[in-house]
């Protein structure tokens, strides 16, 4: 599929006006077209200022694309209007320099299928107190063509949710381990109670919590016959050092 230039880049606001913009941006995708690709993160600028960034990508006309983000572009009073031409190679290195070999992760995440005033007035709350200005909370934009797969036609049953919230604490210290890990649970854990059901396998992490729900990530249906190829062919269980389906026999 050959792809040339997109429309893509980000609006950044102060992280004070969250609460309005995750709500409109949560509107505004709801009956966005297929070529348009988004996220919502909240984040450090280089300059040391908290913020939220709305992140698209339109792989289309770029004149079609120029009004299918009109209503988004013209909301608020964003800091910086960052969107514009962009090769597609240069959209697939945006973020690899927020990701430098030798710092230290730790990620939980979950599924949404909403973004309220509520939710959004946690995520400020929590993120108002980050203790790394290299962490990142990001909500990726689900549906689409994704949503118009059968739950159970493939492993990632997941299909129906919003969207992926993804919650990257990254930081230099291993004596800032502690703190950064307390932050990222703590604030998982004020926005389970807006969470969607299950688990994206391919970022659990290898704690005890994470292995308890690997059934969650698949459905039972699914799971059920993962669990059936395991015993077929890995009866002993040899490759378990990952988010581990234990053979039943």
């Amino acid at each position: 599929h050959p792809v040339g230039t997109l429309l893509a880049g980000m609006l950044i606001y102060p992280l004070e006006a969250v609460r309005e913009v995750l709500p409109f941006y949560h509107k505004f995708v709801s009956d966005a077209p297929d070529e348009l690709m988004t996220g919502a993160a909240m984040l450090t600028s280089p300059e040391g200022q908290p913020v939220v960034a709305i992140i698209v990508c339109y792989n289309g006309s770029l004149e079609t694309g120029e009004q299918v983000l009109k209503p988004m572009r013209e909301f608020g009073q964003p800091l910086a209007d960052l969107i514009g031409p962009i090769p597609y190679s240069q959209v697939q290195a945006q973020l690899d320099e927020a990701f430098p070999a030798g710092r230290r992760n730790y990620i939980k995440t979950n599924f949404m299928n909403s973004i309220d005033v509520d939710a959004a007035a946690i995520m400020f709350e929590r993120f108002a107190s980050v203790p790394s200005p290299y962490t990142a909370l990001a909500l990726f934009q689900l549906g689409g063509a994704v949503a118009r797969v059968g739950k159970d036609d493939t492993a990632f049953y997941h299909r129906d949710a919003g969207y992926h919230m993804f919650l990257a604490s990254i930081w230099d210290n291993p004596e800032d381990d502690e703190r950064n890990i307390r932050w990222t649970r703590e604030t998982w854990s004020a926005l389970e109670p807006f969470s969607a059901e299950g688990v994206y396998v391919n970022e659990m992490g290898d704690e005890q919590e994470s292995f308890d729900r690997v059934a969650e990530a698949y459905g039972p249906k699914t799971y059920k016959r993962l669990v059936a190829l395991k015993n077929k062919y890995d009866p002993t269980n040899f490759f378990r050092l990952n988010p581990n389906i234990k053979p039943t026999v």
